[in-house]
């Protein structure tokens, strides 16, 4: 009997020490449970991928380059007296949504002087638009080349500062929403020179009609045109025949004698019409500058003091007959330095 109750009391001792070990085993795991809980609360750090698909970029302006059709691509623009020189832009054009983006048709230019800048009325001396440059080709999926060009005229100011600015558009994009851009791109190329160019023009003959013996011309008007850019001043000489070795002691050579200085006299300026003949300038072997300057044009719709006239008298002397003719040397020199 008492080893029955000892027993007894042994189990529920047993018995007594697992409970207590299963409820500290109990209370160790959630003390451990909440630790870790606990530190992972402490986020402070999200990372978020934002994305966007841009379904068209505008079309930007590369590289311009001008030439002209004589020089391509090297030196300075050389204009052409009278007549216009054939001027180009080149453009290269890049869009990332590809060559058929770019509006071909948007393309323009303007050719100007850089201190006068692109913006106003068009003028021969220093403002040219092109706002149709039309003619580009596709070299690479996503660029184009373009030409604009330019008809400068003979009186384009000289200047070492003539730039070209180009605009373009793109057609939209590739989205299925894409509208066109009101977006333009502009692009001032490196300045180019216009050279300075110093040319006159007159007509080839100078007839004084039927004259006899001690018989003195009418007046004939001979002009003279600046068809160069920059004001020019006149000089005159003149000798018998179309050999100046052999005509240089006079201002005709006749079929029968010859017809001396003096006896072929001139004046500057339509003002002058009129004047007697003894009071004109005699034309002379040697080159003579005269202080009369004719300005680079400036007027886009009609000639100003850049075209004005010479007059022309003759008086035959006696024992001379036949045709008698002679050669008169009109020349130009660059105003600023005479």
């Amino acid at each position: 009997m008492i080893i029955r109750i000892k027993r007894k009391i042994l189990e529920q001792g047993i018995f007594g020490i697992l409970m207590i070990s299963i409820i500290v085993s109990i209370l160790i795991g959630v003390s451990f449970t909440t630790n870790y809980v606990i530190g992972a609360t402490n986020v402070t750090n999200n990372t978020v991928l934002a994305i966007v698909n841009v379904t068209n970029t505008e079309p930007n302006i590369t590289l311009v380059v001008i030439y002209d059709e004589t020089n391509a691509l090297y030196g300075d623009i050389d204009l052409i007296a009278s007549g216009p020189t054939i001027v180009t832009c080149n453009v290269s054009i890049f869009d990332y949504n590809g060559a058929g983006d770019i509006d071909n048709e948007s393309i323009n230019a303007t050719l100007h002087i850089q201190s006068v800048g692109r913006e106003g009325n068009t003028d021969n001396n220093h403002r040219y638009r092109n706002s149709s440059c039309g003619t580009c080709a596709q070299f690479t999926s996503t660029n184009v080349t373009c030409e604009c060009k330019f008809g400068l005229q003979y009186y384009a100011n000289d200047s070492n500062s003539w730039v070209c600015n180009v605009t373009v558009r793109d057609r939209g994009g590739t989205g299925l929403t894409a509208s066109r851009l009101n977006f333009s791109d502009t692009e001032i190329s490196s300045t180019i020179t216009v050279a300075k160019l110093l040319a006159i023009n007159t007509s080839t003959l100078l007839d004084y009609g039927n004259l006899s013996v001690t018989q003195t011309s009418a007046e004939i008007v001979h002009n003279i045109t600046n068809v160069g850019n920059i004001n020019l001043n006149l000089s005159l000489r003149s000798y018998g025949g179309d050999n100046e070795s052999l005509g240089q002691n006079v201002t005709m050579v006749c079929g029968l004698g010859n017809i001396t200085f003096g006896n072929q006299r001139y004046e500057v300026g339509g003002q002058k019409s009129g004047i007697a003949f003894a009071d004109m300038r005699n034309v002379t072997n040697q080159t003579v500058i005269i202080n009369f300057t004719f300005p680079a044009r400036i007027d886009d719709t009609t000639y100003g003091l850049d075209r004005n006239s010479t007059l022309w008298r003759l008086q035959v002397p006696l024992s001379v007959g036949g045709i008698c003719n002679g050669t008169i040397i009109f020349g130009a020199i660059d105003a600023e330095v005479v």
